[in-house]
């Protein structure tokens, strides 16, 4: 590797960038010493916030375009996503290896990785949580329901729902009331607590939150999206490591 693209969905929330994108970023570079990108996925994304700010992100294909007129060939570049499945987005990158580049795992790419989150809320929520995600329309979006699958093997009352996938919050709405659990909290299970965490989680208006609390149960939240958790951080970082450690740097 020669080259390294960090690639996320994006967010036009200053606030996430810097809380949430800006602590991930800067481990993943720690770790190589070559020219680094950090590219959107999300077009509407990155047209939104050049709008509102005069600042353009790279997509991911012109993140490598960038590195190809800059000399680097494209079986010298490596992208390390920030994606937590591999959904629609993740093929955008995915769709890249046609051309040489070389592309990582999501935070979720198999059973391992859903095993090692699982033991990780484990120890470090003890209060009774659902980790809201955002869903895929592809088969990535199994992982959430793997996950609420892995928490009630494991005893843990933890549960997870997704925004616009096939796991809705009336799954971890009925198990807090089965439980008895009069308060929880909702955590963003999203790199980025942007639009859909202030929104769609914690809005006022049709939110996850005021649904749980239109069926009696007192919500907190957890601030901050999951590029602010260091454990989320170290998982990124081993992703990477182990393509270094495969692919020493130069080949």
């Amino acid at each position: 590797m020669k080259a390294l693209i960090i690639a996320t969905f994006g967010s036009t929330h200053e606030d996430a960038l810097r809380r949430d994108l800006d602590p991930v970023v800067r481990d993943l570079k720690a770790l190589v010493e070559v020219p680094v990108r950090v590219a959107f996925t999300s077009r509407m994304v990155i047209n939104r916030y050049e709008k509102k700010t005069g600042i353009r992100y790279e997509n991911e294909v012109e993140a490598v375009e960038s590195f190809l007129k800059e000399g680097f060939k494209a079986e010298e570049i490596f992208i390390q996503p920030l994606h937590i499945v591999e959904g629609v987005e993740y093929e955008k990158l995915a769709r890249l290896k046609s051309r040489g580049v070389k592309v990582g795992e999501a935070l979720f790419h198999d059973e391992k990785d859903l095993l090692r989150f699982v033991d990780e809320v484990g120890h470090r929520f003890e209060a009774p949580t659902v980790f809201v995600g955002h869903g895929s329309p592809t088969s990535a979006d199994k992982y959430y329901d793997e996950l609420n699958h892995l928490f009630e093997e494991k005893n843990l009352p933890h549960r997870v729902c997704t925004i616009e996938g096939s796991v809705d919050d009336r799954v971890p709405l009925a198990y807090m009331k089965e439980k008895g659990f009069n308060s929880v909290q909702l955590a963003p299970l999203l790199l980025l607590a942007g639009d859909h965490a202030k929104n769609d989680i914690f809005g006022d208006d049709d939110s996850v939150k005021t649904r749980f609390e239109a069926a009696g149960i007192n919500v907190t939240q957890v601030a901050g999206g999951m590029g602010s958790w260091d454990f989320v951080r170290a998982v990124y970082i081993e992703k990477l490591r182990a393509y270094l450690e495969k692919k020493p740097c130069g080949n």
